[in-house]
């Protein structure tokens, strides 16, 4: 396939100097049998995880390397985003300084030009004019102009499709199906009560609960059935009468037919750029694998801070932090051979209300510290995502922490770009926590570990709530008695027999490198 992005500058940092060996002195550590068949446990399963967050699905797809990280110009990149379009140049300036290379732009061609003077990229979202739910010619003609207005822009990259399309199928009728109907249903009711004697009134609040209790249960169709029966006998005609949640499996597969027609449109007209989906962190696995099918990226957006039972993101048994990794784990296998991108939380949920809707506590929807914001973006990393997004950035405020941090985050990730995208190992390393209080069972930190030019980068991510302390083995030999430095501290670690001791915080992010060269200004400490 022939890309029709022009060469633009590129921002990989190498560094392939020899690095300078620790003062500090490693004590030798002795494993247990016990220890060494835990290793040999943990191996297995990250060998499978490892593997899955690296597939070689795109191996023959011009677009991709054989990891699913997209080319730009021929090169392969970690794609860092924003759904947001600052209106002042300097911010988008600021952006592109810290590591950022993917916006959001309108269908407009002077967005696209702006967003190109800045040496930025921007994609677009077709949003429901990929749909194509039959052979129409006048919907695919008006999806071919759009495609024909923009491809051949420099600044075009990706074509999104509609954002949480499958999900927005059940969520567009959830407050019906649960709660607007029965309230519609009980005022029919007390209104016949008042102005009918008859013996069946007396019955249709019974029939009421029963079809509720249905419904409450998951048993849809019967509760369906039953609140038909009421809205005829009661002789009001239902303002929904397609709303129901039985009929949301169909819809969804005729979603999933509807877009595969409108990715085969896109294709034809322009076969250079990539198509990509953002899910919601819902839906089946079965449904998501078959709406994939079609496209050539995705993934979907989690927001977990803070964590609210009553009104969670994460539809998961885990709503810590640790959803986003369990959230790219999960679209993994939801989109197989298909690149990862991931979307991640650029606001507190206070942000989105109103002035007046907000809570007096400050804390309640505030938005995520600077080691939530760096957790998540490395956690989603080290599961496999080719890409990080940032979804609700327009509702801060340019100057504030956040904004700060995701800068910091961005510059961060942008300087590890060679080795996140560099060699792997032949042997896959293992981290093995010691014994603790928690309901830990030796699982340690997720690892990721990439060779670029000499040096090498080993990245920790402790998806744990509590501290713990660790071992990594399985090391390359070509480690061996070299100095891993923990960047961002004044600690340093020298590889013996394949090893390294530290210990990690609650959702602790540590990035070891045989040079210093990796790190960004060091404002902060983790």
């Amino acid at each position: 396939m022939t890309n029709t992005i022009v060469n633009r500058k590129q921002s990989n940092i190498n560094c392939n100097g020899n690095s300078a060996m620790g003062n500090r002195k490693f004590h030798k550590v002795l494993f247990s049998l016990a220890l060494s068949l835990l290793a040999c446990l943990f191996s297995a399963k990250l060998q499978a995880r490892y593997i899955a967050g690296k597939s070689p699905g795109h191996a023959g797809d011009s677009h991709f390397n054989q990891d699913g990280f997209l080319k730009i110009n021929g090169t392969a990149r970690l794609v860092i985003g924003l759904y947001e379009l600052p209106k002042e140049d300097a911010i988008l300036k600021e952006m592109a300084e810290n590591g950022f290379n993917l916006v959001r732009s309108t269908q407009d061609v002077k967005t696209l030009d702006r967003i190109h003077k800045h040496e930025l990229y921007g994609w677009i979202c077709l949003g429901s004019a990929a749909k194509l739910k039959e052979v129409d010619e006048k919907s695919e003609q008006k999806l071919a102009q759009i495609i024909n207005d923009f491809k051949n822009h420099p600044a075009l990259l990706v074509w999104e499709l509609p954002d949480e399309a499958l999900w927005n199928i059940w969520w567009s009728r959830s407050p019906w199906v649960f709660g607007g109907q029965q309230r519609e249903l009980r005022k029919h009711i007390e209104k016949a009560k008042s102005d009918t004697i008859g013996t069946s009134i007396a019955g249709f609040s019974s029939l009421l609960e029963k079809a509720n209790d249905y419904n409450q249960r998951g048993l849809f169709k019967r509760s369906e059935e039953i609140y038909d029966r009421l809205w005829k006998e009661l002789q009001i005609q239902n303002p929904h009468p397609d709303w129901k949640e039985s009929g949301c499996p169909a819809d969804v597969d005729r979603l999933s037919t509807a877009i595969a027609r409108g990715c085969k449109v896109i294709r034809q007209f322009d076969p250079g750029h990539i198509i990509w989906q953002n899910h919601a962190p819902r839906n089946s696995v079965k449904s998501l694998q078959k709406y994939n099918q079609a496209v050539d990226a995705a993934g979907c957006d989690i927001y977990p801070v803070p964590f609210n039972p009553s009104n969670g993101h994460s539809g998961l048994k885990d709503t810590n932090l640790s959803s986003v990794g369990a959230y790219t784990d999960r679209m993994r296998a939801a989109s197989p051979g298909k690149s990862m991108w991931m979307v991640l939380q650029g606001f507190g949920w206070r942000d989105l209300k109103k002035e007046s809707e907000k809570e007096s506590d400050p804390a309640k929807g505030r938005r995520p510290n600077f080691h939530e914001s760096r957790f998540m973006a490395y956690d989603a990393v080290v599961q496999g995502a080719n890409a990080i997004l940032y979804w609700g950035t327009h509702y801060i405020e340019k100057d504030s922490s956040l904004w700060r941090d995701l800068m910091k985050i961005a510059r961060e990730l942008r300087a590890l770009e060679p080795a996140i995208l560099g060699q792997l190992p032949k042997t896959i390393p293992v981290a093995i926590a010691d014994e603790t209080y928690g309901s830990i069972d030796g699982q340690g930190p997720q690892l990721l570990l990439g060779k670029t030019g000499k040096d090498w980068v080993l990245i920790a991510v402790n998806e744990n709530n509590q501290s713990i302390a660790f071992t990594v083995s399985r090391l390359p030999k070509e480690i061996e008695g070299k100095t891993l430095y923990r960047l961002y501290s004044d600690e340093s670690h020298i590889v013996k027999q394949g090893l390294i001791r530290d210990g990690i915080r609650g959702f602790g992010v540590h990035v070891y490198a045989t040079s210093r060269c990796f790190e960004v200004a060091r404002a902060w400490r983790p």
